[in-house]
């Protein structure tokens, strides 16, 4: 009986959530309020890029985009990632970026992250993001061919 009913709830979320190809943006387990999974660890993006300041955000100022939820702490930041979300999004789907360069998708904590040339990156832990400071300009490069390879393949099969 419990597993009619499981069966029965995940085909329903399955077909309210907005589709997205396997683990092609890191994002923790389950569903926020606005029916997607929870990307970068609910960390207002444009607080991180643009302050350095990796803050949670709420709830109450979320938006989606490509399948996941996003939260921010003010309606400013709000406002800032859907004009531009391009601008705030990690590279590589929010998944470890050194990680991605050696062929993996390692989660990415928003605690341990970079901005060069524009762009967002985060790691793993300390380690991974001392890694690829090592040679930022190739190992991005690396990661980016690497993305291309990996984006649609499930982190299981990885």
């Amino acid at each position: 009986m419990k597993h009619i009913l499981f069966t029965a709830l995940a085909t329903a979320i399955a077909l309210s959530t907005p589709a997205f190809a396997a683990d092609e943006i890191n994002v923790s387990n389950g569903i926020s309020a606005a029916g997607a999974p929870l990307a970068a660890h609910g960390v207002d993006l444009v607080a991180l890029v643009n302050d350095g300041n990796p803050v949670e955000g709420f709830a109450t100022h979320s938006a989606t985009y490509n399948g996941a939820s996003y939260y921010f702490t003010t309606a400013a930041n709000l406002e800032a990632f859907e004009a531009n979300p391009v601008a705030y999004l990690p590279q590589h789907g929010g998944f470890c970026s050194f990680g991605v360069s050696v062929g993996k998708k390692f989660d990415g904590d928003p605690d341990q992250y970079l901005v060069a040339d524009g762009k967002l990156y985060l790691f793993l832990n300390a380690e991974t993001r001392a890694a690829f400071l090592k040679d930022v300009v190739s190992t991005a490069k690396t990661a980016d061919d690497q993305w291309a390879n990996i984006k649609s393949v499930a982190v299981g099969e990885l």
